[in-house]
């Protein structure tokens, strides 16, 4: 595992009940990872409510403001850690920044929300193929 940060990747829309189960497993996991010394960057975390107060009408709004000022924070990153709670594999946000790792070359790991209190630096050993992960999306 190499030292630095690591942004903390989940999907996030659906049913406020998703959206409310996905807040807490990010807030989770990030809590988890820095007990065990990783340093992760968890924008539903921080990012959702910056766009709770810019009051963007529209997805596309939100997306066109927000995605580049993530990708931003992934471009500095060790690697992306891509938590696989349901609907991953849909969700447009975690595609792009799959799409934007792959261009990059940075290394991508994924997580189970089951798996937060196990061996996390080890998890961080062994990157995955990002070309089998945008299939799978």
């Amino acid at each position: 595992m190499e030292k630095g940060l690591y942004f903390l990747s989940v999907a996030y829309h659906g049913t406020d009940e998703a959206k409310a189960y996905r807040t807490e497993i990010s807030l989770k996991a990030a809590a988890e990872f820095l007990r065990q010394g990783i340093h992760v960057f968890a924008p539903v975390i921080y990012v959702n409510q910056i766009v709770e107060e810019l009051n963007l009408p529209s997805t596309e709004e939100r997306r066109q403001l927000v995605m580049p000022y993530l990708l931003d924070f992934l471009k500095v990153s060790k690697g992306m850690i891509l938590i696989t709670v349901e609907g991953w594999q849909n969700s447009w946000g975690v595609r792009q920044e799959l799409i934007f790792c792959q261009e990059h070359k940075i290394p991508v790991y994924k997580i189970n929300p089951d798996q937060l209190g196990g061996n996390l630096p080890r998890l961080l050993s062994t990157p995955l193929d990002v070309n089998e992960l945008l299939e799978a999306a």
